[in-house]
């Protein structure tokens, strides 16, 4: 909970919000927006009502951090992720989709040098702003097909030629990165693992090597070697979990702090740090959770998009809410408990103040539970 900084939050300002960012690596980017987005929730289960004035501040004024394909970074890491954005220019990036981008781009350069051109005119612009110039349409199993200016810009981004340089009602402001952002020189390889392995130990608390190679960001620098020196150096010590399979890894710093544990409870996005890994929220926590966007509704057991239910220090089950943005209300749609969870009024009271703070924070004024909710409360 410590190490991903869900044990409490005592400012909720824009420095709170860059240390948070720059402690984890990363806010993950998704559009799916049933109660908000990922990356406003990952910090709202940290920091409780913040102003997104100040992320967007950050963001798009400071420049302190930076938004990717993927993700939102802080703009001080850099120099580590240009380590993969100068081995993609150079060819040498393993992914095979690398190859066929160069490809593409190179039979497309007319479309890439109109994509650039206009943007060194005009300074900031959006996606509809551009020509299909494309001799040779992009073509994939997936929603990109054809969509050739999109493609284009992306591509750029993943060079490091292009960035994000605004929002317009949501939609990307595409800029020159040169000039957007400061110029960095990449870190060497070796620097990079014991950075990004430092880091990503630090974010997660305990870990097994191959999870912190899973861990989002930061995982693709991580290697064994980087581990290795970490322990010989005394950063970083082996440590035992009953009941678990390890090695497991830990920061030596860390192991040394008490270990009160945490009186909060929020509610956690699908897509958050501390749950992303599947197999090892099962592992540490019990809980077995699997997101069921994909899923038809009538197979769906905790809900579309149902967020686990923090409380202390253990996950004690999900809600699923939903904005219905028209009435200002949040509407639970499903509330599950784990057969083990507390069910005492404290708890319960605990639970409601996190889903009533969750849609104060997305702008409602009022929550609709399910009929039956008390039952849900009632030991089994």
């Amino acid at each position: 909970m410590r190490a991903q900084l869900l044990d409490g939050a005592s400012r909720r300002n824009a420095r709170a919000i860059l240390e948070t960012v720059q402690h984890l690596g990363y806010l993950q980017l998704d559009p799916t927006n049933v109660v908000a987005r990922n990356h406003l929730l990952v910090l709202w289960s940290r920091l409780g009502q913040y102003a997104r004035a100040d992320l967007d501040r950050l963001l798009w004024t400071d420049k302190a951090l930076y938004e990717t394909i993927s993700f939102i970074l802080p703009t001080s890491d850099r120099a580590l992720h240009e380590v993969r954005t100068r081995a993609i220019r150079r060819g040498f990036d393993p992914s095979s989709r690398t190859g066929r981008m160069h490809k593409w781009m190179k039979k497309n350069d007319t479309l890439r040098r109109d994509v650039i051109a206009r943007l060194r005119k005009h300074g900031s612009l959006p996606l509809t702003a551009f020509e299909d110039r494309a001799t040779d349409s992009w073509t994939s199993s997936g929603w990109t097909s054809e969509r050739n200016v999109s493609q284009m810009l992306m591509f750029l981004m993943r060079l490091g030629e292009v960035s994000v340089g605004g929002r317009a009602g949501g939609k990307k402001m595409w800029t020159l990165t040169k000039g957007w952002l400061p110029s960095v020189r990449p870190m060497t390889a070796k620097a990079a693992a014991r950075a990004a392995t430092e880091r990503a130990l630090g974010a997660l608390g305990v870990a097994t090597f191959k999870e912190l190679q899973f861990f989002y960001s930061l995982g693709r620098y991580v290697t064994a070697d980087a581990l290795i020196a970490l322990e010989r150096d005394g950063v970083a010590r082996a440590v035992s979990i009953d009941g678990l399979r390890g090695p497991h890894y830990a920061l030596t710093s860390a192991l040394k702090k008490r270990r009160d544990v945490s009186e909060r409870t929020t509610l956690l996005s699908p897509f958050d740090s501390l749950i992303i890994n599947r197999t090892r929220t099962e592992l540490l926590f019990g809980m077995r959770y699997r997101m069921e966007i994909y899923v038809p509704k009538h197979l769906r057991v905790r809900g579309f998009w149902a967020m686990p239910i923090l409380h202390r220090d253990r996950l004690i089950g999900t809600v699923d809410p939903k904005a219905d943005r028209e009435r200002g209300r949040l509407e639970v749609i499903t509330f599950r408990l784990e057969r083990d969870a507390p069910r005492d009024r404290s708890t319960r009271r605990a639970i409601e103040a996190a889903v009533e703070d969750l849609a104060a924070f997305t702008g409602a004024t009022d929550v609709m539970w399910p009929r039956g909710i008390a039952s849900s409360y009632s030991r089994r």
